[in-house]
């Protein structure tokens, strides 16, 4: 079991600032700051994320692979690619999230399920999508709600084998 409480992870260079592997988890009250590639990587891990702050990620801000996870009060500030990227079957919550300055705010793909509620993106390029990265897998499934976006490029992008879901106007 990980708990990590109150971390600060600045000026990283290595492939992922935190890496978890096929473990619980529960990441709180962090900042990840000037990070060159993932701030947050977990592969087939379970837990929360509650209450980080992420500014200047150079890849994603959080990378989830195999994974059932809670994600609630984060703000993303300058992420270079997805702030959440969810993939190979992962099951995720998200809830209060504000992504500013990036690509992409939520990423799923490859057989995952992502539910995001109270969503806020302003100046991400891309702020939803769903797609089949890996052949083994199938597309990815995003179903959002409460959310706006300002300033994008592509509000929703998918392709065929994906879905995303607007709960409040109901268009797939």
């Amino acid at each position: 079991n990980v708990d990590l409480n109150n971390l600060k992870f600045i000026n990283i260079i290595s492939e992922d600032a935190l890496n978890i592997i096929s473990s619980t988890f529960s990441i709180k009250n962090s900042n990840f700051t000037n990070i060159y590639f993932d701030g947050i990587d977990i592969d087939f891990g379970k837990g929360n994320i509650d209450n980080l702050y992420f500014q200047n990620i150079k890849n994603d801000g959080i990378d989830l692979s195999g994974s059932n996870v809670k994600i609630d009060q984060i703000i993303f500030d300058s992420v270079g690619d997805k702030a959440i990227s969810v993939g190979e079957g992962s099951n995720v919550e998200i809830s209060k999230i504000n992504v500013n300055n990036s690509k992409i705010s939520i990423a799923s793909k490859d057989n995952s399920i992502v539910n995001a509620k109270n969503v806020q993106s302003n100046s991400v390029k891309y702020p939803f999508i769903s797609y089949k990265k890996k052949n083994e897998y199938g597309g990815g499934k995003l179903i959002i709600s409460e959310f706006s976006s300002s300033n994008y490029f592509n509000e929703f992008v998918k392709d065929e084998e994906s879905i995303i879901i607007d709960l409040d106007s109901r268009r797939n």
